[in-house]
């Protein structure tokens, strides 16, 4: 399995709901109602005559213990950046605000300074968000590294032990039918949750 499918597979998951690049503050209407988590199906077993198999990265990413901890370290970064790059749009709008209510009651002087102040918001505005997305994407490579360290090598031990001559990606196989037995991402969860169990 190519280093490149791997790292897009998981980057999808840890990425997600973690976009950055323009901060908004918060809103204050309720969030949607969680919808209730569906029943797992059953798990069918493996054919085992099969020589190939399937997991979906991203669900390994999403359910073990090792991914979920990876991904709350990611979004807990996001959120500092996002609190400081709030503050700072805040104060940019303030200043705008200030800008054009009150241009007629300030003197030259005032108004030239707040014409500074705003040019500086800007600039430091666009600075945070050039290092917040740096800074978020070091995480993220970071931990698709040590996922990738880690993961791949029970992915390789998990095919040889069932004689695969092929273990595929789901997301990028391009199968349009496999029967679900084949399917070894649970056992993959297992695996990994069992070598990087949650820290407690």
């Amino acid at each position: 399995m190519h280093r490149q499918t791997i790292t897009m597979a998981l980057a999808a998951v840890l990425v997600a709901g973690n976009a950055l690049a323009q901060a908004t503050p918060p809103t204050t209407q309720n969030p949607p109602a969680a919808p209730a988590p569906a029943a797992p199906a059953p798990q069918v077993p493996f054919p085992a005559d099969s020589k190939i198999a399937f997991v979906d990265l991203q669900t390994v990413v999403s359910a073990s213990a090792l991914g979920r901890a990876g991904s709350a370290q990611l979004e807990a970064l996001s959120k500092r950046w996002e609190t400081e790059l709030t503050g700072l749009q805040t104060k940019l709008k303030d200043a705008q605000s200030r800008q054009q209510t009150q241009s007629q009651l300030l003197s030259e002087q005032a108004l030239a300074q707040l014409a500074k102040d705003i040019d500086r918001l800007t600039r430091e505005l666009q600075f945070k968000q050039q290092e917040a997305q740096s800074d978020i994407q070091a995480m993220q490579a970071d931990l698709l590294g040590d996922f990738e360290k880690k993961v791949v090598p029970i992915m390789e031990a998990m095919a040889k032990e069932k004689g695969l001559y092929a273990l595929f990606n789901v997301a990028d196989s391009g199968a349009v039918y496999f029967n679900p037995g084949l399917n070894l991402s649970p056992e993959l969860v297992k695996r990994v949750d069992a070598q990087f169990p949650e820290k407690k």
